[in-house]
């Protein structure tokens, strides 16, 4: 009987415990390029549930519920022709390898701006570059629950 209270006791512990730390896990840190009423420079950007974090080239940006305003996605990618493999495949492989030159290559940016009230109650901008669409869509992946748990509207 005592076991099964200890038990039960060390369930609910552990339960509230879970649930006090997950309000505010990290979901990433990512290495982007950022600016601010500035010229782009590297920057690292952490996103939690509850709020979006980056050392801007100007200024430390901190976003939360409190804060935050609305957030644009802007994608200039382009699908180049991969030149390189075109031409060493038909090298290699004669006519065959002209099938290389059909192999698409995504390449550009995607931008993240990140609108929010300032100290003095101004709307700012601040903006994320990625130039790797593999960290874009990681940090993508995690935005919806921060937009969640932070966003205004009620849909």
């Amino acid at each position: 009987m005592n076991l099964k209270r200890l038990v039960s006791k060390s369930l609910l512990t552990t339960t509230v415990s879970m649930s006090l730390f997950s309000n505010n896990l990290h979901a990433g840190t990512h290495k982007a390029i950022c600016a601010f009423y500035s010229g782009y420079s590297p920057c690292g950007v952490t996103i939690s549930n509850t709020h979006i974090e980056s050392n801007l080239p100007t200024d430390y940006l901190y976003v939360d519920k409190d804060n935050f305003l609305d957030l644009k996605v802007y994608e200039d990618l382009g699908k180049s022709s991969n030149i390189v493999v075109g031409t060493v495949s038909t090298l290699l492989l004669g006519p065959v390898g002209l099938l290389g030159f059909l192999v698409k290559k995504k390449s550009g940016t995607i931008d993240y701006a990140v609108s929010f009230k300032g100290d003095r109650g101004r709307t700012k901008t601040a903006f994320i570059r990625f130039k790797n669409m593999k960290a874009a869509a990681a940090m993508g992946e995690e935005l919806p629950e921060l937009l969640k748990n932070i966003s205004n509207r009620k849909d």
